[in-house]
């Protein structure tokens, strides 16, 4: 009987619902966010084939639609003859006015963020968009400018890396991490719901 109204205290109940509610918190931002990319997914392709086929109103037919355009343009990709007609397509796009300033600039940082693995240097924080916020940044490369050591940096925007900022920063304003690239890539992915408990950092200053 004591033990019943311990559990059914004011204090107790509080305490387990504050228990249930942490331990729910995570799963149900999961959850939300899962069927969000689903949904995301689903809608990419599913408007633009129906006006060709007339695919029925059936769950999850347009990820599944997505995934297999993904994995033949893959195989198409690896393929002789497909190689030349991808790089056809692409000749097209980075020669077609308008279109072409904006094909360019999003292949190139796709291809710096997600295939060449060298192309940035390191990860590092920058007092971005003001002083007092830190930002991700990936260096890019050193330039001087009239004689002061600056680093290119690029600021990707969260969660699309693909758009982002160039911007200079002085050598000694510069925060190193031990983050890489991949580890930063996640943490921008995921909007900072995947990161690290701890991050090391250290200015050039110090």
């Amino acid at each position: 009987m004591r033990k019943i109204k311990e559990i059914f205290s004011l204090k107790s109940v509080r305490d387990t619902f504050i228990t249930g509610f942490l331990v729910l918190l995570p799963v149900a931002l999961t959850l939300m966010i899962v069927f969000y990319i689903l949904s995301l997914v689903n809608n990419l392709v599913l408007p633009y084939l129906r006006y060709i086929f007339p695919i029925p109103d059936i769950p999850g037919i347009g990820i599944l639609t997505t995934l297999l355009i993904v994995f033949f343009t893959g195989l198409l990709a690896k393929n002789f003859l497909g190689k030349k007609i991808l790089s056809f397509g692409d000749y097209l796009l980075s020669k077609t006015p308008l279109v072409r300033s904006i094909y360019n600039s999003l292949k190139q940082i796709t291809e710096s963020l997600f295939i060449r693995k060298g192309s940035f240097k390191k990860t590092v924080l920058v007092e971005f968009p003001r002083k007092g916020m830190l930002s991700i940044a990936f260096v890019a490369s050193e330039v001087k400018i009239n004689g002061q050591t600056y680093f290119a940096v690029y600021v990707p925007t969260a969660p699309n890396p693909t758009s982002g900022y160039t911007i200079f920063v002085k050598e000694e304003e510069i925060i190193h991490t031990d983050l890489t690239i991949d580890e930063a890539t996640k943490i921008i992915l995921s909007g900072g719901l995947v990161i690290p408990k701890n991050i090391s950092a250290e200015n050039l200053q110090t």
